[in-house]
């Protein structure tokens, strides 16, 4: 079965809509309607953040028996890479899984990303280092998460902006190279979907 098929036999064996679905993902109806009826696929980065709200393993929304494993050997991991991240404007370039980073087996991660651009040059992090992802919804303000923003992916530090009340007013996605803006992301004209993939636990410099 292709992704949207195996889509949609998941939101009718949870007895969602596609409107819960869709809550449940951080997207939107449409965008559901639109994977459901092939119209469109998201890229394999945005579906490994799929699996992880979904609680399945990534091989199941891909229809795949073979999803890359994570591997030990003489105390080193390898994990597999899913492609590039903008470290400037979100873009992304896709990966198919089958390229591989090495890292200490103590290193608790679950894929990499290949850097691409310099906006987060304050923190070390240029085009061609290697960066390890953790799999999780959420981060602390301050940390660098691997974020996707409608469609594209792009690392950055996230910190929320509180506004009456105590409530999150909009979060920013911080570059650490001043040349670059703040990414504001919320409020009530917003219409972007926004999912933190995980956070970024360590960087191989290629530099």
């Amino acid at each position: 079965m292709e992704f949207g098929d195996i889509l949609k036999a998941i939101r009718k064996e949870r007895g969602l809509s596609q409107d819960e679905m869709a809550a449940l993902l951080g997207t939107t109806k449409q965008v559901i309607s639109r994977y459901e009826t092939k119209q469109r696929v998201p890229k394999l980065s945005i579906v490994a953040g799929y699996a992880l709200k979904l609680g399945i393993p990534l091989s199941m929304l891909t229809g795949s028996a073979d999803e890359p494993e994570i591997t030990r050997e003489n105390g080193v991991r390898r994990v597999p890479i899913l492609g590039g991240v903008a470290c400037g404007e979100p873009i992304y370039k896709p990966g198919d899984g089958s390229e591989y980073a090495t890292i200490e087996e103590n290193v608790v991660c679950d894929f990499a990303l290949i850097a691409q651009g310099d906006s987060m040059s304050g923190d070390r992090i240029h085009s061609g280092d290697v960066v390890f992802i953790r799999k999780q919804d959420s981060v602390r303000d301050g940390e660098i998460a691997a974020i996707a923003l409608d469609d594209e992916l792009t690392l950055k530090r996230v910190r929320r902006i509180m506004g009456p009340g105590g409530r999150v007013a909009f979060t920013q996605l911080l570059p650490s190279n001043p040349a670059y803006d703040p990414i504001d992301i919320g409020g009530e004209e917003e219409t972007r979907s926004v999912n933190i993939l995980g956070k970024a636990v360590a960087v191989r410099f290629m530099l």
